[in-house]
């Protein structure tokens, strides 16, 4: 009778020296199954709430779609790769360990070369000859030390993809048994959309919670200006002072005419790149110990050519050990500087200089509108609302569209109505 391995479950496991091996030992699944029978099992991938669960029941539902000794499963995606790993058999695959599979493993480049593949077999990225095989770093370092021989690997890529997976579910078998047939890789394939779908799901839920975690810290600071973006610096939401100072940091005349700003929004290229650096910053720290969780960094950052306008940026890291990339909260302040007037607060004064007609063009613009929705509230033509705001530009120093509704909204008396 073939000795079956005991179960490691110590803190080292992961290491090589301490993962367990056995040969001959008989797949621990089912049958062979029809990959109809697995959506018996798919509510227990609708009821995970998060992604522990989600894989427990991945690792059910892979094995009772195909025989095979084990399930593996690597997720918490860092800056080169998957960070963690665990196994059907209850083992957990130390930081080391990991950071070894991801330089060896012949399927990384494999998925990187094939962005959104969904299924990646074993025999795709290896030598047909054993001998070959056993000569590989991988296969001493990594295969031989967890046991399997074999093994198809089904990856997730979210919604849109990334650029590497977020996460990858594998079957695995041991040296003393054949390779996955045809037939069982494309049971897999069929099983795939179902465990694609519940990673998914779990996703966007770590995602929103990231989100109103970087929500919360807008509402307790009580900003003038906020914005919270996601991992791909896409706007989750902004509010209209925000919009406007943006407009004003990058003097874009062309993001103005749009007329309407809550529907215009561009982060300007210096903020971006510091939220670049901060997303580094959080690959680094999580390199170092995967199990991080909740980190958060501040930069502060100064426009080089407005005094007085500033940006906070809050990377907001995830709470759990799960899918979700940090969050980015960007606070945008506009104040004047005590005891001399910079070239805004010169705009001010001279706004309050303007004739009748043209604070009246300056006082509807404020409110977003394009300049035929001012000429049509005003009752004037097109032609005279341009003329009079080149006159208001003229004689106020103002550069733009833009910078002329951030002074209206910074002064809400310059918006009082005057009689002329």
């Amino acid at each position: 009778m073939a000795h079956r391995p005991r179960r490691n479950t110590g803190p080292n496991v992961g290491k090589p020296e301490s993962v367990s091996r056995s040969r001959g030992t008989r797949p621990q699944a089912v049958a062979l199954t029809d990959v109809r029978r697995v959506p018996q099992r798919w509510l227990s991938l609708l009821a995970a709430k998060d992604l522990e669960s989600f894989i427990d029941s991945a690792f059910q539902v892979v094995r009772t779609a195909v025989m095979c000794d084990f399930a593996s499963a690597f997720y918490r995606r860092g800056e080169k790769g998957l960070l963690k790993g665990r196994d059907s058999l209850g083992r957990q695959y130390g930081r080391e360990f990991m950071r070894r599979h991801v330089e060896l493993s012949p399927a990384v480049p494999l998925a990187l070369a094939n962005c959104g593949v969904k299924v990646l077999a074993t025999r795709n990225g290896l030598p047909q000859s054993n001998r070959e095989v056993r000569k590989m770093p991988f296969y001493r370092e990594i295969m031989r030390p967890l046991g399997w021989r074999h093994s198809v690997a089904l990856c997730f890529w979210g919604d849109p993809p990334e650029e590497f997976p977020l996460c990858v579910i594998s079957a695995d078998r041991r040296e003393a048994h054949r390779d996955f047939s045809k037939q069982e890789v494309s049971s897999l394939e069929r099983l795939h959309p179902f465990l694609d779908s519940a990673v998914n799901r779990i996703y966007e839920r770590e995602a929103a919670t990231t989100a109103q975690d970087g929500m919360a810290v807008v509402a307790g600071d009580g900003t003038h200006g906020f914005a919270v973006l996601d991992r791909n610096l896409r706007l989750v939401r902004a509010n209209r002072a925000a919009r406007q100072l943006c407009a004003v940091w990058m003097n874009n005349e062309e993001t103005t005419h749009a007329g309407d700003l809550s529907l215009t929004w561009r982060l300007p290229a210096a903020l971006v790149a510091e939220c670049h650096e901060l997303q580094h910053e959080w690959h680094t720290l999580l390199s170092a110990d995967p199990d991080a969780t909740g980190l958060r960094r501040h930069r502060q950052v100064a426009h080089p050519g407005l005094p007085g306008l500033t940006a906070s940026i809050t990377m907001i890291g995830p709470s759990t050990t799960g899918l979700a990339q940090p969050t980015f909260v960007v606070e945008l302040d506009q104040r004047e500087r005590d005891g001399e007037l910079d070239a805004l607060d010169r705009s001010v004064h001279l706004l309050q200089q303007l004739t009748a007609a043209q604070r009246a063009v300056a006082t509807v613009l404020g409110d977003g509108l394009s300049n035929q929705e001012v000429a049509d509230q005003l009752g004037k033509s097109v032609h005279a609302v341009k003329f009079l705001l080149h006159k208001i530009y003229e004689k106020t120093g103002v550069p733009n569209r833009a910078a002329l509704v951030a002074v209206l909204h910074s002064h809400p008396r310059l918006r009082e109505p005057t009689s002329s």
